[in-house]
């Protein structure tokens, strides 16, 4: 017992020295492991001197040699200044050259645009004006658009007015009492007064035979040379507007002339200088008495010609009519660009186009016209016709259309007398252009009418 506590005491001792051996151990290795680690902080210290050293030498050598290169450059950063410099010199002298072309130029393109800008400036104004008169126009076209037709209903002898113009006057200066200012040198004019005292104005025309004899002629021999003659009389009844003097109307004479026919034309009341106002029975009254007036001086087997041109067909048509109901029949009738009847005829004016859309306007219109009192129904009137009659219409008539020539033509084909004279339609080619007053002008016009007459007397 007692050798084992001796034993386990010296174990004990045994390892207390053991523990501080190991303690020194550790106390010297920690003092080895500061001893490192300060050599180590020595030893980093020594290598960043060396190497700052060593890059402070390769830093100064390399900015020593990049020193030297900018001294190179900027010797030849001279030199090239001094060349940029001469070059700037032209340079500028172009410039300014350039300069004063620009100017030059500048003041060309400155004077253009301020031409530019006036012509602009003139351009807008007048665009601005045309555009405020296109408003205007509107503006009435739109207002007359809806009001005239009203006008018309309500006065239906507007209508009247307007089917006969009478007051529209082409020759307002000019003297119907001188037909020699009309180029008509062979030609008389006188009045005269029918039984309603209404003056009418007319012209006697002589054949071309006598028109050298025309100068020393007095009023009693134009009278005689129809007392006498054996040659055609052609009673001249005119369309609406104007007188016996407008132009196409003297070309007619003269063509007429020439084919040494006598040429009796007047104006009916209300036209010219005839007094009164025109409406269809006094017209047709006037044409009759002017038509007993020839009578009356001419031989009963001198050839007496109804022509009619336009309205006038309207009225040669009724006349010939009352003088076929009379027993006494023109020796023919020529019809000139007519119409079957006015109604129609209205409708077919170019200006009723514009009411054609609207049948209430157009219904305005058509109903006046019919209760204006005015007719002229030469679809009905051809009926009782009995004398020759020859038709002449141009295709283009832009007034009165063909086909209403044909209407009229129909008609007579259809109701009139077995005994009756022949009835010719004669049409012109739209290609002449002889419209409606032109048809005298037309080549094969002399030998068509001197044909028809011929065959007819």
């Amino acid at each position: 017992m007692k050798k084992m506590g001796e034993n386990t005491n010296e174990k004990n001792k045994n390892k207390k020295k053991s523990e501080k051996n190991n303690d020194k151990t550790d106390n010297t290795s920690k003092n080895n492991n500061k001893s490192n680690n300060n050599n180590n902080k020595a030893n980093k210290n020594n290598n960043n001197k060396t190497a700052n050293n060593t890059n402070n030498k390769t830093a100064t050598n390399n900015n020593n040699k990049t020193a030297n290169n900018n001294n190179k450059a900027n010797n030849n950063n001279n030199k090239a200044n001094k060349n940029n410099n001469k070059t700037a010199n032209n340079n500028n002298n172009n410039n300014k050259t350039a300069n004063n072309n620009n100017k030059a130029n500048s003041n060309k393109t400155i004077n253009k645009s301020n031409n530019k800008k006036k012509n602009t400036k003139c351009t807008k104004a007048c665009l601005s004006g045309v555009k405020s008169l296109l408003c205007f126009f509107l503006v009435i076209a739109f207002c007359t658009h809806g009001l005239l037709p009203v006008l018309f209903w309500t006065f239906p002898e507007i209508s009247n007015f307007v089917i006969f113009s009478n007051r529209v006057k082409w020759t307002i200066f000019a003297n119907l009492s001188d037909p020699h200012y009309f180029g008509l040198d062979h030609t008389r004019n006188f009045f005269l007064q029918s039984k309603r005292n209404i003056k009418l104005g007319a012209w006697h025309i002589l054949p071309d035979n006598l028109k050298s004899k025309a100068k020393d002629f007095s009023d009693n021999d134009y009278e005689k040379s129809l007392q006498y003659s054996e040659t055609p009389i052609v009673m001249y009844m005119h369309g609406n507007s104007g007188s016996r003097a407008c132009d196409h109307r003297v070309n007619l004479y003269h063509r007429l002339s020439q084919m040494n026919y006598h040429i009796i034309t007047f104006d009916y009341r209300g036209f010219g200088e005839s007094t009164g106002i025109p409406f269809e029975d006094g017209v047709v009254e006037d044409s009759l008495f002017v038509y007993n007036w020839i009578r009356s001086r001419v031989p009963s087997d001198t050839p007496v010609i109804l022509w009619g041109h336009s309205l006038g067909t309207g009225i040669a048509t009724r006349l010939a009519k009352t003088l076929c109901d009379g027993g006494v029949p023109p020796t023919a009738l020529v019809l000139e660009s007519p119409f079957n009847n006015i109604l129609e005829a209205s409708a077919n004016l170019p200006p009723f186009f514009l009411y054609r859309p609207f049948r209430p306007l157009s219904y305005m219109i058509l109903n006046s016209v019919e209760r204006c009192g005015t007719e002229f129904a030469s679809d009905q009137n051809i009926k009782d016709v009995t004398s020759p009659i020859l038709i002449l219409h141009a295709e283009d008539d832009g007034l009165i259309p063909i086909k209403l020539a044909r209407k009229l033509y129909n008609a007579g084909l259809e109701s009139r007398p077995q005994n009756s004279g022949q009835l010719l339609l004669v049409p012109f080619d739209k290609s002449f252009g002889y419209g409606h007053k032109h048809l005298h002008s037309a080549p094969n016009f002399a030998s068509v009418v001197k044909s028809f007459l011929e065959s007819s007397t």
